[in-house]
């Protein structure tokens, strides 16, 4: 099954490109606040499929693209993704997202365990042992702001 990750609100546009293929470890992009963001954290989400275009929590409610199962997204929140163990802000389906922004938190929001302005684990590091493929690198001011989509093969 190819699924298709997305890290959004990074502080740049990555320094990959459409295409790259990219391995356990290496830097896919820097945590940051841009887009619909208010403090700096890394949203991620999961969908089903190779996804080059652009998608909203809203698409992925109604399905287009699907959401991944829960327990992919899951393999994204850990230590790997920035060296040090990760927290979660906004949980998956949080109701509190769906009161306050009327919309289902299909996804994570996730921070650095240390995130001491002078720490180096803003940086987030491609976690999972199968490599992935850079489907999308775009930015979206009212949304997502810098963000990635990565393709992998599960």
């Amino acid at each position: 099954m190819i699924l298709t990750v997305r890290f959004a609100h990074l502080a740049e546009a990555p320094a990959l490109q459409v295409g790259d293929q990219i391995t356990r470890g290496q830097v896919i992009g820097i945590m940051g606040s841009s887009g619909q963001s208010s403090a700096p954290h890394v949203h991620v989400d999961c969908v089903i499929g190779s996804q080059a275009g652009a998608y909203s929590l809203a698409n992925m409610e109604a399905g287009i693209p699907e959401p991944a199962p829960p327990r992919q997204l899951i393999y994204f929140a850990d230590a790997e993704l920035f060296g040090v163990p990760a927290v979660v802000t906004t949980g998956f389906a949080d109701p509190d997202y769906f009161r306050t922004l009327g919309k289902v938190h299909l996804g994570f929001d996730l921070v650095p365990e240390d995130r001491h302005e002078s720490s180096d684990h803003f940086a987030l590091y491609w976690p999972r042992s199968m490599p992935g493929r850079v489907t999308r690198i775009a930015y979206d001011a009212a949304g997502y702001g810098h963000h990635i989509q990565i393709a992998f093969e599960v």
